[in-house]
């Protein structure tokens, strides 16, 4: 089980159903996956944002505090 760390650019464009970079991070963006633009104008999102979003958390939830 020796998966590369990032999505490979076919598995970018199978999920976004885009070929250009812009487009496959507005995507992934839009569904909440962290995604980066390379120097070489690729996208790079890291496989364990995918395979296990739930272990991961992007933003800070509310803490509930006690009215007293």
């Amino acid at each position: 089980m020796n998966e590369p760390l990032e999505m490979t650019r076919e598995e970018i464009e199978r999920i976004t159903g885009y070929v250009q970079p812009a487009k496959q991070l507005e995507v992934m963006r839009s569904l909440g996956v962290p995604a980066r633009l390379r120097p070489d104008n690729t996208v790079l999102v890291l496989r364990m944002h995918l395979t296990h979003p739930a272990t991961l958390t992007t933003e800070r939830r509310p803490q509930l505090r006690s009215a007293r």
